[in-house]
């Protein structure tokens, strides 16, 4: 794992390296909540940008963040374990469950999301859950905050959610979204980058402004029948991501970047 001046220094020297590019700085800076955090996050970018410029192998790991960096010429997408990551419909919850994945506060604005289900959502839905996977955060009726569990145990909590909810106002990717889409559970997210590539503007998911955000997922709650039919959508959408994929396109472009007689297969 290299530091952005590692791995100049290490190109400059001839030594190939690839830079993977997870998000942008600049992305973190259009969203930060503090003008310290977009200052420190240009500072990032500005690091980023040089690196992109001067190593040939940088790889983006989505085309909302290829965006940002002109120079990038090969996109190759994060992937999932879909032998963890699947779907059990006969696991989910008898009242209703949503379940976030992020942080309570920043861009991810798990905290606000929180205040939506317990302002909003239990009065449509009195009986909802809502479980967060984030530090441990304000206490609330009907909330559950999951800190420091497995992979295990967070792929139960995906299959058994009837619906992921993302208010994030930035996504370089977004990996939960993937894995709630291979769990079989509809996934409701604020538009951003991350979040129009992953769900195709919509397509494989519901993209909603603030104002709508409660509103939709109170639907999605009551309407099994839209749920089941997102599920099944969405699970034709994370066969694309899938862990097998991401392994064979960075194995031929490591082969493409080593020609042959300059590796050796331990």
């Amino acid at each position: 794992i290299l530091a952005h001046g590692d791995s100049l220094l290490l190109q400059l020297k001839g030594v190939p390296v690839v830079r993977v590019m997870h998000g942008s700085a600049l992305g973190e800076a259009l969203s930060a909540h503090t003008p310290w955090r977009c200052v420190m996050q240009l500072g990032i970018y500005l690091q980023e940008w040089l690196t992109s410029l001067l190593c040939p192998n940088c790889v983006a790991n989505s085309y909302s963040t290829k965006r940002y960096y002109s120079f990038i010429r090969r996109v190759i997408p994060l992937g999932i374990d879909l032998n963890m990551f699947k779907p059990d419909p006969g696991s989910k919850t008898r009242d209703p469950s949503i379940l976030f994945v992020g942080a309570l506060n920043g861009r991810k604005r798990g905290r606000l999301l929180v205040e939506w289900f317990s302002r909003e959502i239990r009065a449509v839905h009195p009986h909802a859950m809502l479980w967060m996977v984030v530090s441990q955060g304000p206490p609330a009726q009907g909330v559950t905050y999951f800190t420091g569990i497995s992979q295990e145990d967070l792929a139960t909590l995906y299959r058994r959610a009837w619906v992921y909810a993302s208010p994030s106002t930035y996504e370089g990717f977004g990996l939960p979204y993937i894995e709630a889409l291979a769990s079989g559970t509809p996934v409701v997210a604020t538009p951003n980058p991350g979040s129009k590539e992953i769900l195709e503007d919509g397509r494989f998911g519901l993209l909603v402004r603030d104002s709508e955000f409660c509103g939709k997922i109170c639907d999605l709650l009551s309407n099994a029948a839209w749920r089941d039919a997102m599920a099944d959508n969405g699970l034709r959408r994370a066969q694309f991501y899938s862990l097998d994929n991401m392994v064979h396109s960075y194995e031929t472009f490591l082969l493409d970047l080593c020609p042959r007689g300059t590796y050796s297969n331990t």
